[in-house]
């Protein structure tokens, strides 16, 4: 799915502050800070993520021949290209490049935030409609997440990357957001009067102070490539 280092540390920090935020709410978001900086952070997460990018590079030096079953000289070259039958015929580069400008800025968080919203789902969804942790729907769902994302991340990494004045989002981008959204409004509808604890204080000063901050950085980046522009029009 995404290929990116720094998005993927993004999202595994990200979600350590979901845990912080709704911990009030879920009981199993309820960790030690060793738990959540040494085990999920600096071991767990950061295994994956040095595994996978040294995937992505491997596949990403890697010169492919496809030549057929038959032309292969040994028993070892017949196995090798069967198996790559079900590898990628080519491999593409993510470039997501958020600091391209204010408004890539944007859809590239827009990305985190559906993201960091369809894992959060997963444990709101078992928490609302009293799903026990072993029932196989758990699984279910994750395994569709997964096929469904596959194709929506790269529609959504070729939109970024095409340069075309008009163009438009794929059909599986939209359909994960409504997913996404359904099963949002289902955590919603059930989870009412679920949760009696009110949201810390802190989180609420914390995140509006990301919020604003947010929004002042964007309003400052985006004024300064104005006045760029202009200077350079003049």
């Amino acid at each position: 799915m995404i290929r990116n280092q720094p998005l993927l540390w993004v999202l595994s920090i990200g979600f350590e502050f979901m845990e912080l935020t709704f911990r009030h709410m879920l009981p199993n978001f309820n960790e030690c800070w060793w738990d959540s900086i040494i085990l999920d952070i600096l071991i767990c997460n950061w295994f994956g993520i040095w595994a996978g990018m040294r995937t992505v590079r491997y596949f990403d030096g890697k010169t492919y021949e496809w030549v057929g079953i038959s032309r292969q000289p040994n028993i070892m070259g017949k196995v090798k290209r069967t198996l790559g039958q079900f590898t990628p015929a080519h491999w593409d580069k993510d470039e997501w490049r958020p600091l391209l400008g204010p408004w890539r800025f944007i859809q590239v968080l827009s990305l985190c935030v559906i993201f960091l919203t369809v894992e959060l789902n997963t444990f709101f969804l078992k928490f609302c409609l009293w799903i026990p942790p072993r029932n196989p729907l758990i699984v279910y769902r994750l395994v569709f997440w997964w096929l469904i994302a596959l194709p929506t991340i790269r529609e959504y990494n070729s939109y970024l990357q095409d340069r075309k004045p008009a163009k438009k989002v794929g059909a599986f981008c939209w359909l994960s957001v409504a997913i996404c959204i359904v099963e949002l409004l289902i955590c919603i509808k059930f989870g009412h009067g679920s949760f009696p604890n009110p949201m810390p204080k802190w989180v609420v000063i914390l995140w509006s102070c990301v919020g604003i901050g947010l929004l002042m950085s964007l309003a400052a980046w985006s004024l300064h490539l104005h006045r760029t522009m202009r200077r350079k029009h003049d």
